[in-house]
């Protein structure tokens, strides 16, 4: 098989195939989600356009792979396998690190590692990597043959820009939900401060401290500042559609230092949705 390697091409077409790749991944998650779990439309990626770019990334990385395999079976199934699926590893561990949440968890699945990935995927994507090599890649050379150089530099350069401005709300949006949890977590830890060794007080989660305390304000106030009770009901109900979003992209979303903060805003939403 005679086919260009990536990084033989120029800037604006190996960018054009990362966004190729992320759009055909986002395509494939919106489906698999919609037909089998949603059973309605949900945007399965980070940004608002219809991307993902881990998917982008891993069709690239499986391009980068020596020329020799091209041509091979049994030796690219395995090499796509395991170089995605270490990709995927630490695209998670990344994304946790940031911003202390896991935002896909295979936890549910037989042969995980730490949750982060598992075999069923790390099988999918063996064959992602042959159906990229030997067919869908060469497909996409001659699209981008076909759309000529100016139509290349024009459309690479919009998409760039595009992106770019959607990275940049995307990050923002990032930054206020873990702003949001840590609020809610600072709030919990005075509530314990507070309550904590009273008899009434349960702690076992952040929905059951605001609960007890509005229970006991009713029946002895005095013991309850104003403020507090002010403060419950603003994170009762308060809605953050950041959090929002982020919850219905990724509903196994989970957090081990915001645990409770983070069932606390799914709470908040199926109570929402129920009205």
């Amino acid at each position: 098989m005679n086919t260009m390697a990536i990084y033989e091409l120029p800037f604006r077409q190996a960018f054009l195939i990362f966004i190729m790749f992320s759009v055909v991944g986002w395509i494939s998650e919106v489906l698999y989600v919609g037909i089998f779990h949603e059973h309605k439309f949900v945007n399965r990626g980070f940004l608002h356009g219809p991307l993902c770019p881990v998917y982008g990334f891993g069709g690239v990385v499986i391009l980068l792979l020596p020329a020799a395999l091209y041509s091979t079976w049994l030796p690219l199934f395995f090499a796509s396998m395991i170089l995605c699926t270490a990709v995927e590893y630490f695209v998670s561990w990344v994304m946790e690190k940031t911003f202390h949440a896991r935002w896909w968890d295979y936890s549910h699945y037989k042969f995980n590692l730490n949750g982060r990935i598992c075999l069923l995927n790390s099988v999918l994507f063996g064959f992602m990597g042959l159906g990229v090599i030997h067919f869908v890649y060469p497909q996409m050379l001659r699209f981008l043959n076909w759309l000529g150089d100016f139509v290349t530099m024009i459309s690479s350069d919009l998409i760039g820009l595009a992106l770019a401005v959607d990275m940049i709300v995307t990050v923002r949006k990032l930054v206020d939900f873990s702003a949001t949890m840590e609020k809610i977590k600072t709030f919990g830890e005075s509530l314990r401060d507070h309550y904590g060794n009273e008899v009434w007080f349960r702690s076992e989660s952040f929905e059951a401290m605001l609960a007890s305390v509005k229970e006991h304000a009713e029946s002895d106030k005095d013991k309850i500042s104003q403020s507090i009770l002010e403060k419950i009901d603003r994170f009762q109900n308060a809605r953050n559609k950041a959090a929002e979003s982020f919850m219905a992209h990724f509903p196994t979303m989970k957090s081990i230092q915001y645990k409770d903060e983070l069932e606390h805003l799914k709470s908040r939403i199926k109570v929402r949705l129920r009205k």
